[in-house]
């Protein structure tokens, strides 16, 4: 598949699920007041969920492959770049399109975003700061930008690894990387399916190592010009029923404990130790059968499939404070829960369509995100 040299195709199919990871961050934090029991720091809930769990299976889904799937993707693409172009180039584009926006996001977005959230809790606990406090919210948490900075020292650690000679090319060493995230995966400690949630600048190791592993994972499949194949759609099957055992596992062991649950690392105790590995197994085989889903259904050359990878960033950078501000406006709406989520989910997406086109592709915005984009011509006969 991967081939090297400047007349090596553009992949669509993984442009295209990479698109898609960032979009169901949407999906995702459009479900969070949503979920039976309130969230401890996203103080808008809706009551009228009465139990019903279909949100947080939603958020379990999605929080349990999407961040690796990504950041295999990431792997995957910093290699292409490197081979393509060079490493200045990667370094350049990387401290561009990512360095840039997030420390122009943790100046702006995550400041608007905590305020909003701040607003919906009337200032109660956690969010009764000063509103001076503000501007350095990103001190304390970097919110859903977290990603950004993650791929950033992912990105600085592969770019070290390259100039001390090391070409990821070896034919067996890059298969101990599944292995380690299992490891990496025993390391964690939140009862929730998937990687624990790291959000400030101290970037948890084990949580920075499990992603690293999915990194690295992608980079050694650029390398070693792998074929991604339709038929690994089917590892979608038995990732569903890990993904069933593995949460099956982890409610077992959440449903032994009526008040606080232990922290305490996963291995510590025979439920959390089997879920983390089943877990981790269901993600794999979700990065290999989402390849090759996005093979079959994504790999023919077209105009939307690029346009959808490029508003994808902006949608992903810009949707946080949209969405709160969605939920809190439709929360109390004498209307039915699935509907509320519709209408955020998708009015917040149309925005974010709509500003993309208008004041983003072809701005020095969209420059930074994406590189240069010209406006398509119709010819006239």
């Amino acid at each position: 598949m991967a081939q090297t040299g400047t007349s090596s195709p553009r992949f669509y199919d993984l442009d295209a699920l990479r698109a898609t990871t960032m979009f169901l961050g949407i999906v995702l934090h459009s479900s969070v007041f949503l979920i039976p029991e309130p969230h401890p720091i996203w103080p808008i809930h809706d009551s009228t969920v009465d139990g019903d769990p279909t949100y947080k299976v939603v958020i379990e889904i999605l929080h349990g492959f999407r961040m690796p799937v990504f950041f295999t993707l990431s792997g995957f693409f910093s290699a292409l770049l490197w081979q393509r172009r060079s490493l200045r180039a990667m370094t350049i584009q990387r401290l561009q399109r990512v360095g840039l926006p997030f420390v122009i996001g943790c100046l702006t977005i995550v400041p608007l975003s905590v305020w909003l959230l701040a607003v919906a809790s009337d200032f109660q606990e956690p969010y009764n700061f000063p509103l001076w406090a503000l501007p350095i919210m990103w001190v304390y948490s970097i919110a859903h930008l977290w990603f950004l900075w993650h791929l950033l020292i992912l990105a600085g650690c592969f770019i070290l690894a390259v100039r001390m000679g090391l070409r990821f090319q070896h034919p067996v060493a890059w298969w101990l990387v599944v292995p380690l995230s299992m490891v990496c995966s025993l390391l964690m400690v939140e009862p929730i399916y998937g990687a624990d949630v790291s959000t400030v600048l101290a970037a948890d190791p084990a949580v920075l190592a499990f992603y690293a592993c999915f990194f690295l994972f992608g980079v050694f499949f650029y390398q070693r010009e792998f074929t991604i194949r339709r038929w690994w759609t089917v590892a979608l099957l038995p990732a569903a029923i890990a993904f069933y055992a593995g949460l099956s596992l982890l409610e077992q062991y959440l449903a032994t404990y009526e008040g606080s649950v232990p922290d305490n690392f996963m291995f510590k105790n025979p439920l959390t130790l089997a879920s983390a590995l089943i877990e981790t197994i269901c993600i794999w085989l979700m990065c290999f059968g989402l390849m090759g889903l996005f093979r079959w259904i994504a790999s023919r050359k077209s105009f939307y499939v690029r346009y959808f990878s490029d508003a994808s960033y902006w949608m992903y950078l810009m949707h946080v404070p949209l969405v709160i501000a969605g939920q809190m406006l439709v929360v109390d709406w004498p209307i039915h829960y699935h509907l509320k989520f519709f209408l955020v989910c998708g009015g917040v997406t149309l925005i974010l369509v709509v500003t993309y086109q208008l004041g983003v592709r072809y701005t020095v915005i969209g420059k930074m995100l994406n590189g240069p984009r010209t406006r398509r011509t119709v010819a006239v006969n």
